[in-house]
């Protein structure tokens, strides 16, 4: 599967949120809801709630939950948020913790999803999100895929060393976790400020054979932009998609780790050349 960025998934369903724990008369509030997420959230692993009130007042909320099955959840996230009424939408953002996997990643559709809100005054009401969800769908498959591979094989960044022609030689190291089947790397990108170009000039550039604890994958990093907007406003600079391929399974989405002083020598790269 390939990896695709989901810059705003929306899926809109008028929904009144309903008392979760309310007396029987007290009416449901006038909210609506879609679930979204944009660049910055798939940084912090959260999602938006955007919320719209089509009521008289504004309502003011204290708390924010979203619960599912389908993930681990963070728990409730105080917030200080007025839901102003008319055609205004406001958004809360919520994590949702990890993907629970149940079975074979690509089998798996996420569950139905709730926000618990909190109102000031203490009221709890839930709010059914959007379902089927395309979004959580997508949220659920990758954390499974991604803890599919991790079973067999990780892939981190190692090896940096400056090269005379400014650039800079690395390795991305495959370590073996689990099994013997081989692995293979079928690809990798680099960021919006980063290149990564592998030694081999055509896939697969590189295998852990089956039985083999590790192998070094040779690459160059280089800058591949320099302006302003792109280093000042790059949420993502070290996160470098990789597939990996596990036995005779198709290649997988995964993120190749960055540890710490990978990540200042290539800030200082930025450094050198912009």
């Amino acid at each position: 599967m390939r990896w695709k960025a989901i810059a705003v998934t929306a899926l809109v369903v008028a929904v009144a949120a309903t008392d979760a724990a309310a007396p029987p008369r007290e009416p449901a509030l006038p909210l609506t809801a879609v679930v979204m997420q944009h660049r910055t959230d798939q940084v912090l692993r959260t999602v938006k709630i955007q919320l719209r009130n089509g009521g008289d007042t504004p309502i003011q909320l204290v708390r924010a939950e979203l619960r599912s099955p389908s993930f681990t959840g963070v728990g409730p996230v105080g917030t200080d948020t007025l839901v102003m009424n008319g055609d205004v939408a406001t958004d809360i953002r919520i994590g949702y913790g990890q993907g629970v996997c149940t079975g074979p990643a690509g089998t798996l559709s996420a569950a139905p999803a709730t926000a618990v809100l909190t109102l000031a005054g203490g009221r709890e009401v839930a709010l059914p999100l959007p379902y089927p969800n395309e979004l959580l769908d997508y949220l659920l498959r990758t954390d499974c895929e991604q803890a599919e591979v991790h079973k067999v094989a990780t892939a981190t960044l190692t090896g940096l060393a400056a090269r005379p022609d400014g650039t800079m030689a690395a390795n991305v190291t495959l370590t073996r976790t689990g099994g013997t089947v081989p692995v293979v790397m079928t690809d990798l990108k680099g960021s919006i400020l980063y290149r990564l170009t592998p030694a081999v000039a055509t896939p697969p550039y590189g295998v852990l054979a089956a039985g083999q604890s590790t192998v070094d994958i040779p690459i160059v990093i280089d800058t591949s932009r320099c302006d302003p907007h792109a280093v000042g406003e790059v949420k993502k600079p070290y996160e470098f998609p990789a597939w990996l391929a596990v036995g005779d399974a198709p290649a997988v989405y995964t993120l190749i780790d960055v540890p710490a002083p990978a990540r200042d020598t290539l800030l200082d790269l930025v450094r050198r050349t912009c």
